[in-house]
């Protein structure tokens, strides 16, 4: 990453925020490579990696994805753009851009149509910023770490020195949650986080950040866990969970009749996970977390920009709340629903107590509405 290119994945990063998307800089996707003989320990392999990922989700939960490859280099435009079009196949990303500082050749714009592939220079994203107005202050204010270039580029490298003891968690969230089957995330995130859990420290503004972006990655994953329970059996939301969990009826039922066996062969010993042998312990609790974002459908795209902010500004050291920085477009049930996924981490995953406190006060209700929480009836 040199720092030239940082600029324009920052410009591809605002134009998308004014399109209504939560982005991620710098998604690094890798292959894992099992040991092998004269080798005792497992290695990767890197694919390639996203400069600047753009999610949104619907009312529906249908998710859009944006990827955007960002080269200050004038060299091998053309080329490049197959290149950017097998990317966006195996991210199976819905829109993709190819971003440059300048230089990019006639015959890559003639090629744009037929790859489906936003051919973008300065003047472009300038252009198309005017096209998509924000209600949100970007160049001031709260929000503008977001599009600071020095703080963006801290914030890229926070991660990479912490704690030792929290080296999977990291990779886990940068490299493993992107190519995972995405059912496994709703338990990955929480398992991660559980074997951490007497290391992160919410007195840490670098833990605090971590917490947040954990936070980001589970309600992506409760998006897609929702995207399925509604084509799936929407009216039996128990059952499309437990399915969804596991891939599938198919594997739900494999693992049920693996417990069987075990549990007839060693009967003494301690069941693993929840009362019957499968599920986790924590299952009702993830059951009533993802029946209440299915019940308030609107609200998934804010949850995910809000916690994206919030754990930049665990980093910037900015200290104002969500409702300060969002102003006329802070939603309190979108704030009130990604508390509760933070609470929901705490709980199951052991996290010391005093990182509930902090998410509620970072997603407080403003004053001016008073400090009652939003209530089920009044969402």
């Amino acid at each position: 990453m040199t720092e030239h290119d940082l600029g324009l994945k920052i410009a591809s990063r605002r134009l998308l925020w004014r399109m209504g998307f939560s982005t991620r800089v710098d998604v690094p996707l890798r292959a894992y490579i099992p040991s092998a003989a004269g080798r005792a320990t497992p290695r990767f392999e890197s694919f390639t990696d996203l400069d600047v990922l753009g999610v949104v989700v619907s009312p529906g939960f249908a998710l859009r994805t944006v990827i955007s490859d960002c080269k200050t280099s004038q060299r091998g435009s053309t080329e490049r753009m197959f290149w950017v079009r097998g990317v966006s196949d195996f991210f199976a990303a819905d829109d993709a851009w190819m971003v440059r500082a300048g230089g990019v050749t006639a015959a890559s714009r003639q090629l744009a149509a037929r790859l489906g592939i936003s051919v973008l220079e300065p003047g472009d994203l300038a252009r198309l910023e005017e096209f998509h107005p924000s209600v949100l202050e970007l160049a001031t204010g709260p929000v503008s770490i977001l599009f600071d270039q020095k703080l963006v580029e801290a914030s890229l490298k926070a991660f990479t020195n912490l704690d030792k003891k929290l080296d999977k968690l990291t990779e886990y969230r940068q490299f493993d949650y992107w190519v995972y089957e995405e059912h496994r995330n709703l338990l990955q995130v929480v398992a991660h986080l559980e074997q951490v859990a007497k290391v992160l420290d919410p007195k840490h503004p670098v833990h605090r950040a971590l917490f947040l972006d954990c936070s980001w990655l589970y309600t992506l994953s409760l998006a897609h866990a929702a995207r399925n329970v509604r084509a799936v059996h929407v009216t039996d939301i128990d059952t499309a969970l437990q399915q969804y969990l596991f891939g599938g009826q198919m594997a739900l039922q494999e693992k049920r009749r693996l417990a069987e066996m075990l549990q007839r062969l060693a009967p003494k010993q301690t069941v693993i996970g929840g009362t019957d042998g499968v599920l986790p312990p924590w299952y009702p609790q993830l059951l009533e977390l993802l029946t209440r974002h299915l019940r308030r459908p609107n609200s998934i795209s804010d949850e995910l920009r809000y916690a994206e902010w919030a754990a930049e500004a665990q980093l910037a050291k900015e200290p104002s709340t969500a409702a300060q920085a969002f102003g006329d477009a802070f939603d309190p049930l979108a704030a009130k629903l990604l508390a509760d996924v933070c609470g929901f981490l705490v709980t199951v995953a052991g996290l010391d107590a005093e990182f509930r406190n902090f998410v509620r006060q970072v997603f407080a209700q403003p004053s001016a509405v008073g400090s009652t929480e939003p209530t089920e009836s009044g969402r």
